[in-house]
């Protein structure tokens, strides 16, 4: 629970809920998230981009530049064409190119490319698996349903919030220029844990977006 003093410096929506929810949508439902086992056991996030969507359209649907220094990123796509920037090298990739690495410390984005006449669907991953703080489904539940929530009060997300959701989870946000990664991540981690965190109240989970695994709350 935030003090008012807290709500007064940085206002925040009303949480939905949507913990139990197998699938979640985006801002102004743009993307579609499915939350995927595959047979061999790897958690895999199915997403989908529709076409018909202005933010797809404009090409505004995927995340902005990003790092996740613990672990490589993988996009596996079904339809469509998906736009990645991965260290300022720009590529298009489709069903038949397979899966694309993207390198645990990459400075990478990615998002419905201009191309497209249909959908893009797409699976997307990261290795190694089972890690603490790491890219995940509790990740993706806390960062979409944030923004969504902020979407739909008309309340600008805060990036305090944005901050400490992703460094929890071992991902900085980046500018487009190149910054060594420790300076990054210590500039972050004063955002995110003492003025986030500590400061304004702000949290890296909220059991609204995402429940703990039964086995992981008895450890």
């Amino acid at each position: 629970m935030a003090w008012f003093w807290q709500l007064w410096l940085s206002p925040r929506p009303q949480r939905s809920e949507i913990a139990s929810d197998l699938t979640v949508y985006s801002n102004n439902d743009a993307a579609l998230f499915e939350f995927l086992i595959e047979p061999d056991g790897r958690w895999v996030v199915k997403e989908t981009h529709y076409i018909n969507n202005p933010l797809v359209k404009n090409g505004l649907s995927g995340p902005p530049l990003h790092i996740h220094w613990k672990q490589s990123e993988y996009f596996q796509v079904e339809q469509g064409v998906i736009g990645i920037h991965k260290n300022g090298k720009e590529i298009r990739a489709t069903k038949d190119d397979g899966i694309i690495e993207v390198l645990a410390g990459t400075r990478h984005k990615f998002w419905s490319h201009a191309s497209n006449k249909e959908d893009l669907i797409f699976k997307v991953w990261a290795e190694p698996q089972g890690l603490d703080n790491s890219f995940d489904e509790r990740f993706i539940r806390n960062l979409i349903g944030y923004q969504a929530d902020c979407y739909k009060a008309k309340t600008a997300p805060s990036v305090f919030q944005l901050a400490l959701i992703s460094y929890d989870c071992a991902t900085l946000a980046t500018p487009p220029f190149w910054m060594p990664l420790w300076l990054l991540a210590s500039v972050q981690y004063v955002l995110a844990y003492w003025v986030g965190g500590y400061l304004l109240g702000y949290k890296p989970s909220y059991p609204e977006y995402y429940k703990e695994p039964e086995d992981k709350k008895s450890t």
